[in-house]
């Protein structure tokens, strides 16, 4: 049962931490190069530096905190992970709570990345609360969660409109 609870909370983290740090990325990236274009080569090297911290920072929380997440839901009790409501509430203060990390990374860039870090903290709470049953291991609702090979046998068994189905309910969920 607690197999595989601590990879599938990583997959999640590093899914948070990814999209975090393709966001800081696609920012930063696009300051470096209007510095560049405008021909303030001075500031050139302190926005790398402060991309580098920010992106790698937040694929660094992304890992702690799937590993943290997947590790408390992995040693949490059964009756505590049987019971939707109380697994739930588990994953989201764990991961709302390790979410802060990104808010100390965030701090690279000023205040506005910090408040929007902020705001994020309980999306990133109810994401970890709706896809808790799959990190724990007793539900499948979330493909992404699961391996690849399981999901590569499971979607060969299928005919071709249980295959369309399987994307499209994977592409709605």
């Amino acid at each position: 049962m607690k197999r595989g609870v601590v990879m599938r909370g990583l997959r999640f983290g590093l899914v948070v931490g990814g999209g975090c740090a393709l966001g800081w990325g696609a920012v930063w990236t696009a300051s470096v190069t209007v510095a560049a274009v405008l021909g303030q080569w001075h500031g050139v090297p302190l926005a790398l530096v402060s991309e580098v911290i920010l992106v790698g920072g937040s694929l660094f929380e992304g890992v702690v905190l799937g590993l943290l997440l997947g590790a408390t839901l992995a040693v949490a009790p059964d009756w505590l992970t049987s019971r939707g409501l109380l697994r739930r509430l588990l994953a989201g203060l764990v991961a709302g709570t390790l979410f802060l990390g990104e808010v100390l990374v965030s701090m690279e860039g000023g205040i506005l990345p910090v408040l929007s870090m902020i705001l994020c903290i309980p999306v990133v709470g109810a994401v970890a609360a709706a896809c808790s049953g799959d990190i724990a291991g007793r539900s499948r609702r979330h493909a992404w969660l699961w391996p690849g090979a399981l999901l590569r046998a499971e979607v060969r068994a299928l005919t071709w409109r249980g295959k369309v189905r399987a994307v499209v309910e994977l592409l709605w969920n």
